[in-house]
């Protein structure tokens, strides 16, 4: 019993050492489109990890109005340290998803991060990814359009 009284007292008068709680650090991560045409609608942006690479929105999302032609920058506020993937569509019409054309190419615009998908197919998580630590992280990515 006294030992228990004991331990109160220390808590109550914070005299007892508690290991340091530690909070995860994160960084944002400022992405910069160019080429971005006027087209209207919004720029729909996501990073993924690689569990959740092209499924779903992934980790962080983020939506911006196109409302000119040219460069156009989206910022992710808070991203935990890892590794992501960064794609970008540009849904000129709002409609939610990526359209394409009858040729069976893109009909609306895109960029992805480390300079792009393949000509051919759709693009590894292994091709995309960068790292994100403790820092802020800015990259630079060109809009694709057909």
């Amino acid at each position: 019993m006294l030992k228990s009284i004991a331990f109160a007292a220390a808590l109550a008068t914070g005299t007892l050492a508690l290991p340091a709680l530690s909070v995860a650090q994160s960084a944002d991560v400022v992405v910069t489109l160019t080429g971005v045409e006027a087209r209207g609608g919004h720029a729909l942006a996501s990073l993924s990890t690689e569990s959740t690479f092209m499924r779903g929105e992934g980790e962080y999302a983020a939506r911006v109005a196109v409302a000119s032609a040219g460069t156009l920058t989206l910022t992710f506020e808070d991203v935990a340290p890892g590794d992501y993937a960064l794609m970008v569509m540009h849904d000129a019409n709002d409609n939610g998803q990526f359209d394409m054309a009858p040729s069976g190419m893109p009909d609306e615009g895109y960029a992805f991060s480390n300079g792009g998908a393949p000509l051919m197919g759709p693009p590894t998580f292994g091709m995309l990814k960068f790292r994100v630590g403790t820092a802020d992280v800015s990259i630079t990515e060109p809009m694709t359009y057909f």
